[in-house]
């Protein structure tokens, strides 16, 4: 079966050559995954550098990989305090976050939870004492916000993922009321496998100067705010 160019795999990169943290190379490696796919090799040197992005990658790309490395080396381990947030559209998708950072940072004293509704307020903020990475849905995030349940003083890193649903007119209020409630100097990442230039105007109010990642022909091209930066 011919692979299309988004999850071809490059056999002579691996992931020795984005990351040096050696405990997150082996909790790469014992969760299968040896060497970075196109969007992981575009996407991770960048958000490692505190630029804000936005990514077009669909499921299967291991995009989720790609904000999960990020996050976990945003992660200072000695605070206990949240670091970084990241929000899905559904239940189930904040569950497969979590699980694969978790998977990643399975030999790190890295604390990652799902805030996805199903128990009371109270119950969800008690899951939050020492976690350093929230995964939620934006109603419980907000709920959580208003009631102060989460400490934002350490937080550096805000996800977006399927952005494009995220940013529809269900969910775009509660997204943006989420993100008022965040520190002005977070850094910003969206995932979304469609990508219109008004998904990225809406996109751009949570950011400074993106860089968007879109893919061409199937292979993932960086290109600035403005000018096309690799055809």
């Amino acid at each position: 079966m011919k692979l299309s160019k988004d999850v071809e795999i490059d056999e002579q990169v691996d992931f020795n050559t984005l990351l040096q943290n050696e405990q997150l190379l082996q909790g790469l490696s014992l969760s299968g995954y040896e060497r970075p796919s196109p969007i992981q090799l575009k996407a991770i040197p960048i958000g490692r550098l505190g630029i804000d992005l936005i990514a077009q990658a669909k499921s299967g790309t291991g995009k989720t990989v790609v904000f999960g490395v990020i996050a976990i080396e945003n992660v200072n381990t000695s605070i206990q305090l949240p670091q970084v947030i990241m929000v899905a559209p559904t239940r189930e998708i904040a569950v497969q976050i979590r699980d694969v950072v978790r998977s990643l940072a399975q030999l790190m004293p890295l604390k990652c939870e799902a805030i996805i509704g199903g128990l009371s307020v109270q119950a969800d903020a008690q899951k939050l004492a020492g976690c350093q990475i929230i995964v939620g849905t934006p109603g419980r995030l907000l709920a959580l916000l208003e009631d102060k349940k989460i400490n934002t003083s350490q937080l550096k890193l805000w996800v977006m993922d399927e952005a494009d649903k995220l940013m529809s007119d269900k969910l775009q209020s509660q997204v943006q009321a989420v993100f008022n409630r965040l520190p002005k100097t977070i850094q910003c990442i969206a995932f979304s496998a469609t990508f219109t230039e008004e998904l990225v105007a809406d996109l751009s109010m949570f950011m400074k100067s993106p860089q968007q990642i879109r893919l061409t022909e199937g292979v993932p091209t960086l290109k600035g705010t403005e000018t096309i930066a690799n055809e």
